[in-house]
């Protein structure tokens, strides 16, 4: 990786470096002034940048990355500023040294780095493009086993077993719509074996099962960075002989995908009730997002309260990588890939935040997220009661801000409460168990302050177990 990384540092300096040189030659003179620097930052940048977007073999952020870096070579070999090699040393050193600080201040100060899907062994290029192409397409056949080995689209997790990582925000819009559409949706990305683990062709019903109780969220549902066998759908079947529990989280999912991913799972297979997870670290900045199957567009239009799909239909597609695809899909930069892997505290939180800029709909007002969840819930609400399905919603808190006055915990329990109310739903809120758990100096969250850990699993079954089926009105005989 050192090579590799060192390759995609120096490289693009060097030829920057290469041109300036003719450049500077040509000219018979240096560039000077303002103007002279911003042109070799910014043209190199901006070549670069416009030929990744017309041939996607790296992502949008490596094609900047490696233009301005293309250009700070232009800069050192044609500006009359860095005539003196000492001002090359100096700016190097400045750089690093900021680097530092920036690492340390992080360190301090923003404290356990969220959880961000690490690679092992980071890769540059994407595979996309065979995708777009096809394996027959007579430039990349060659080339073909190359590429797919080396794939940035995806990661491979610290954690170990596929099954056990939570995909990123890219990859989750992937498999929202292949399962939403099925075959008729024809994604840039293959996501086949991502919703193999979260969407199964079928559920196989163990012998003796009475009720079937399906749990739709995101990587709270799903066990982020926690084996299958551990989560608390596993757990709460445990608990309860004769119920089945199926896992229909998948990590980085909002309100809509639920309401969309629940739909499809409903009519597929028969199950009893239904429990949709709200969860107040990010469902309602992620909700209405631009999905690829709805043109970039939110997947769902709400109207006379109700929620539907955008597209009836898997709309027409024909697979190329754009800008707005590359905007939404591109993964950081390599060096800031290579940089989490290291266990840089900076990079992990500009990588997440990054991942969570493209997975959420900008500019929408608070109140109007409201009245989309609202519209959410009372579309499953009635969609269910029409099938004779029990439906509970569970409010999970953002435990690293539980005890904050007006944060996302609080807000999110108190509109949750008021639109539950008007919709007469079932709602359980799992803030006071959490809290109380951090208050015994128990530790049911991973380092992260988001997610469960094992013994967190553990808790939501048990207080799941004992709450579930009285608020979804079910008796057992």
């Amino acid at each position: 990786m050192l090579i590799e990384t060192a390759a995609v540092l120096l490289c693009p300096i060097g030829l920057g470096m290469l041109a300036g040189v003719i450049l500077r030659q040509r000219m018979q003179r240096r560039l000077r002034g303002a103007s002279g620097l911003l042109a070799c930052l910014v043209l190199p940048t901006a070549v670069a940048t416009a030929l990744t977007v017309r041939f996607p073999i790296v992502g949008l952020w490596d094609g900047v990355t490696e233009g301005f870096l293309c250009g700070v070579g232009l800069l050192w070999s044609a500006h009359r500023l860095y005539a003196d090699p000492r001002n090359v040393l100096l700016t190097t050193a400045s750089v690093a040294a900021s680097f530092l600080l920036l690492e340390i201040a992080a360190r301090l100060f923003l404290g356990m780095p969220p959880a961000f899907p690490a690679e092992q062994k980071p890769h540059f290029f994407l595979s996309t493009l065979l995708r777009t192409l096809g394996p027959d397409s007579p430039t990349f056949r060659g080339a073909l086993p190359y590429f797919l080995e080396t794939n940035a689209m995806r990661a491979d997790p610290r954690a170990g077993r596929m099954e056990d990582r939570a995909p990123s925000a890219m990859v989750t819009r992937e498999i929202v719509c292949s399962i939403v559409y099925g075959p008729a949706y024809a994604g840039v990305l293959d996501v086949t074996r991502e919703r193999a683990v979260v969407f199964p062709e079928s559920a196989t019903v163990p012998a003796g099962t009475a009720r079937r109780v399906l749990h739709v969220g995101d990587s709270m549902v799903f066990g982020a960075n926690v084996a299958r066998e551990h989560t608390f759908t596993v757990k709460l079947g445990e608990l309860e002989p004769g119920v089945q529990h199926i896992n229909g989280g998948i990590s980085g999912m909002a309100p809509d995908d639920y309401l969309a991913v629940l739909r499809s799972w409903v009519a597929r297979e028969p199950v009893d009730l239904v429990v949709m997870y709200l969860f107040a670290g990010n469902d309602l900045i992620g909700m209405d997002a631009p999905h690829p199957c709805s043109n970039w567009e939110s997947l769902l239009v709400y109207d006379g309260g109700h929620a539907t799909l955008r597209f009836p239909s898997a709309p027409h597609s024909d697979r190329r990588i754009g800008l707005q695809w590359l905007l939404t899909n591109s993964p950081l930069p390599y060096l800031g890939r290579v940089m989490i892997a290291g266990h840089s505290t900076a990079a992990a939180f500009l990588g997440a935040r990054l991942d969570s800029w493209s997975a959420q709909a900008a500019g929408v007002p608070p109140e109007v997220q409201m009245e989309h969840l609202e519209s959410i819930l009372r579309s499953a609400r009635d969609e269910l009661h029409q099938k004779h399905i029990a439906f509970v919603v569970v409010v999970l808190p953002a435990a690293g801000a539980i005890d904050m006055p007006g944060g996302p915990s609080d807000v999110l329990s108190k509109w949750v409460r008021g639109i539950t109310e008007r919709l007469h739903l079932p709602e359980l809120d799992a803030t006071e168990p959490i809290r109380a758990a951090l208050a015994r100096g128990e530790k049911p969250i991973q380092g992260d302050q988001v997610h469960f850990n094992e013994a967190g699993h553990t808790l939501m079954a048990q207080w799941l177990h004992e709450r579930l089926a009285a608020a979804a009105g079910i008796t057992d005989e």
